[in-house]
């Protein structure tokens, strides 16, 4: 065997060492599968990530995504991943994908600190890269937008892809909101409610979720399009957005 070969097989067992790890439903059993995947392959980058998911302190997991994201970022430049060519088509390149996964970590845990500028810049260059947005880039950058209240930019990325599920809706309808277009925020609503029955009523407390439900929801992790945890996820994510608003439930209970 030459060291080629060697070298595939111990990348291919390090794959599987992290495939292991994703099923491993003990925290502690999972980290170690992953770094005994990452001591078989050092550039396992999928495997670094989810080591670094797990930790607890939000600062040092941020540094360490960083760490990971410029390290692989100067590998695909040695390589001229970024040039005319593959830029707008980087989730069609399977070598591209573990830095895309890190960027997008990296943007969701600048958002955990509340660093929304620095979040969006990670956004609108994941978007430039990909424009067709495998990873779901646009429901992040939308409520980011209108956090930031720059709703010309919200606006543009609802245009552009013509996205109507209610994870976008509900980003549009928080913007209109915010931006004092009652009338369109009514119109978005009664879209949002067509979509998914439970939202709304979610919202108002006009229906709750029993803690055995909510576990039910995150242990599966999944949603189905109307389904009621596709509502509890809608809400999950855009809670940093609620908070913005404190009067849209009012708004809610009233109009719709």
């Amino acid at each position: 065997m030459d060291f080629e070969d060697e070298e595939f097989i111990e990348r291919e067992q390090s794959d599987d060492l992290l495939f292991e790890a994703y099923d491993e439903p003990v925290k502690t059993k999972a980290i170690k599968l992953a770094k005994q995947a990452l001591e078989l392959n050092p550039n396992n980058i999928d495997a670094e990530n989810f080591i670094t998911k797990h930790e607890t302190n939000t600062i040092k997991r941020l540094k360490k995504y960083e760490e990971t994201l410029n390290k692989e970022k100067a590998n695909l430049e040695k390589e001229n991943f970024f040039n005319e060519e593959n830029v707008g088509i980087f989730w069609g390149l399977i070598e591209t994908r573990p830095y895309m996964r890190t960027k997008h970590s990296y943007m969701l845990t600048l958002m955990e600190l509340g660093r929304y500028t620095e979040a969006i810049k990670q956004g609108e260059e994941l978007l430039e890269l990909c424009e067709s947005d495998n990873l779901g880039i646009r429901y992040l950058i939308i409520g980011l937008y209108t956090v930031l209240e720059k709703f010309e930019k919200a606006e543009e990325i609802y245009n552009k892809y013509s996205d109507n599920s209610t994870f976008m809706l509900f980003s549009l309808s928080l913007m209109y909101y915010k931006e004092g277009n009652y009338r369109k925020c009514k119109k978005v609503l009664k879209q949002l409610q067509e979509n998914n029955e439970y939202l709304l009523n979610y919202l108002t407390g006009r229906k709750k979720f029993t803690k055995s439900k909510i576990e039910d929801i995150e242990i599966n992790g999944t949603y189905s399009w109307g389904s009621e945890a596709e509502a509890y996820f809608v809400v999950k994510d855009n809670k940093y957005l609620l908070e913005t608003v404190p009067a849209f439930i009012e708004f809610i209970e009233s109009e719709i």
